[in-house]
């Protein structure tokens, strides 16, 4: 089991009075990062325990609180990486939709060049620079729409479950 251990002092507190403190956003904020952060780097698949370290004037606080705000932040932040994944979709498929025809416009004209061209030995360069370019753009035509089903979603993705994992967590206070 992985601890996270996170630290709380008074002046991460705004209402101080009774059981019920707010905390403050950006100290959440900071937390969230240090776990999920914490979480992509050792992975998804472990266990984990947040420790929450507090001073002794501060122990009546209740990790269902500090829960809650969790829950406040993995909503925003859940729901914008849903979003980006939502537009990268759209982005792959509008770039795969132009790609595809202008890699096979390419790799037609290279076809074609070389079935003009059938005897090597009179080639003109122009004829060559043509023809080996055609083999360029039509293959640096589909990376685009390589990269974003293959690649940029890997890290949203991960994060996504990294956010999922925190969520379900559990939360220990500590008194220091």
């Amino acid at each position: 089991m992985i601890v996270i251990d996170l630290f709380i002092t008074e002046k991460c507190i705004r209402n101080s009075v009774g059981p019920n403190y707010d905390l403050d956003d950006a100290k959440v904020e900071d937390w969230i990062y240090t776990i999920i952060s914490t979480i992509a780097a050792h992975g998804a698949k472990k266990e984990y325990k947040i420790l929450i370290h507090v001073p002794k004037s501060l122990t009546t606080l209740d990790p269902t609180n500090i829960s809650a705000k969790l829950n406040e932040f993995y909503q925003i932040h859940t729901t914008e990486l849903k979003n980006d994944l939502m537009v990268m979709e759209k982005q792959s498929l509008d770039a795969l939709i132009k790609g595809i025809p202008i890699m096979v416009a390419a790799l037609s004209l290279n076809f074609i060049i070389e079935e003009r061209l059938k005897d090597y030995d009179n080639i003109r360069y122009f004829e060559f620079i043509v023809k080996e370019s055609m083999y360029i753009f039509g293959w640096v035509s589909m990376w685009k729409p390589i990269e974003l089903f293959l690649y940029d979603r890997w890290p949203l993705n991960r994060k996504l479950k990294s956010y999922n994992k925190m969520i379900l967590t559990p939360i220990q206070i500590l008194p220091s």
